[in-house]
């Protein structure tokens, strides 16, 4: 019986023995940052992309539960402002709202100082992460972030920037990776580095710490449709302007499917992140930030109404274009007391003499003759002593940028609303 109990036993090792080792479990990555300040959809091109709302029901709607990890490489802001402040704050939030993973301090976002990243660090709940700056009792940003089988960290290419901005110390990037790597490679963990630098910093990191399984850099524009690999490293970048998602599936050891997920109006804005971004409109408008912004010119506006009794056939397309209700859309989206906006839906925003409010000055709340031919007064009291000035596509180019207008033609935009 002994005998047979041990044969039993034996037999039982070696199968276990035998047994292949367990899968690991898959995971999807979702690339994000360099919003450069768009919180939500801007422009004038059917259909306008981006924003935290889709993107948050992108990543609910296509993550895994559970197994999801959201890179954010910072970028959130363009200024330092009050109002960059804010956003800056409320991108935090959403990051939290998501269910984030890490985010990336960047440049950027050190500018606004010491107590905003303690701020941000706070409502993200503890997501932000860098390499380049020690971790401090002032600073208390962690160096990674551990998520599954992934050691999570951030470095900047501006790390001497950052430290001189804050008051602390640089670490050289070489030397945070190559401590990063080791560490992560200590635990059993894959490294993956978000890059506040450009794809030929990634290109010459990838190179350099082959181990890393992941890059994330910025760029402008699109990303690239296909997955770029350096060796066993994937090279990864969202583009710019939070137009674009990008979806990656980690599965047996390495990176397979890669997706960039175009956030246009088939993706319904999240409740969560809605709720988010009407409290941050809310905190624009209670502190005034409109009323506040800079008035450096003296230009003095008279209103549409007065050109058209001189310019009836003007008068006439100006009445029926989309310039017309410029500031009814940003009503209709409660981006009517937002400074990022109203420039470009009303007349003489910069001026002593310009738009204030839609009740204070009526004639002034949309795009109306003066915002393209300039300020009339003089214009309008003697008109053949004060001709205005002939213009043409320059002065649309104001308004209509790449970011916001990149379908522009103006041969094509022009012949919607031409007038003698």
């Amino acid at each position: 019986m002994k005998l047979w109990v041990g044969i039993l036993g034996i037999g039982g090792i070696a199968a276990s023995l035998a047994k292949p080792p367990a899968a690991e479990p898959a995971y999807t990555f979702f690339v994000t940052g360099d919003a450069n300040g768009y919180l939500a959809p801007c422009g004038c091109s059917y259909p306008m992309m981006g924003g935290a709302k889709r993107r948050a029901t992108a990543i609910r709607d296509l993550g895994e539960k559970g197994r999801t990890i959201v890179l954010e490489n910072g970028g959130f802001i363009k200024d330092i402002g009050r109002q960059d402040e804010i956003k800056s704050e409320t991108f935090a939030q959403l990051h939290d709202s998501m269910v984030g993973t890490a985010i990336n301090l960047c440049f950027s976002e050190a500018k606004l100082g010491l107590g905003n990243l303690a701020a941000l660090s706070q409502l993200s709940k503890g997501r932000l992460t860098s390499l380049s700056v020690p971790k401090s009792p002032v600073l208390d940003i962690p160096p990674l972030i551990k998520k599954g089988n992934f050691a999570i960290a951030g470095a900047s290419e501006q790390a001497e920037a950052i430290a001189a901005t804050l008051g602390e110390s640089a670490t050289p990037i070489n030397q945070a990776v190559e401590k990063f790597v080791s560490e992560a490679q200590a635990q059993g963990l894959y490294p993956v580095l978000m890059l506040d630098g450009n794809r030929q910093a990634a290109l010459r990191l990838a190179q350099k710490f082959p181990a890393l399984a992941l890059i994330q850099y910025k760029s402008v524009g699109h990303p690239p449709e296909k997955l770029e690999m350096e060796g066993n490293t994937a090279l990864v970048t969202p583009g710019d302007g939070g137009k674009v998602l990008v979806k990656l599936t980690w599965k047996d050891g390495k990176f397979g499917s890669y997706l960039p997920i175009d956030l246009g109006p088939n993706f319904k804005d999240d409740p969560d992140a809605t709720r988010l971004y009407k409290a941050y409109l809310k905190r624009v408008s209670d502190e005034h930030l409109l009323e506040k912004l800079p008035r450096t010119s003296k230009d003095e506006y008279v209103g549409s109404k007065a050109c058209f009794s001189c310019h009836a056939q003007a008068a006439d397309v100006w009445k029926h274009s989309k310039h017309a209700g410029a500031l009814a859309t940003l009503e209709h989206e409660g981006h009517d007391r937002d400074p990022d906006c109203v420039s470009c839906h009303v007349v003489g925003l910069d001026s002593l003499n310009g738009f204030v409010s839609r009740m204070k000055t009526p004639d002034l709340a949309s795009v109306g003759c003066e915002s393209c031919h300039g300020a009339g007064k003089a214009h309008s009291a003697a008109p053949k002593l004060n001709p205005m000035p002939k213009i043409g596509e320059k002065a649309c180019m104001s308004c209509h940028r790449p970011e916001n207008s990149p379908r522009f033609d103006f041969s094509t935009y022009w012949a919607k609303i031409k007038h003698k």
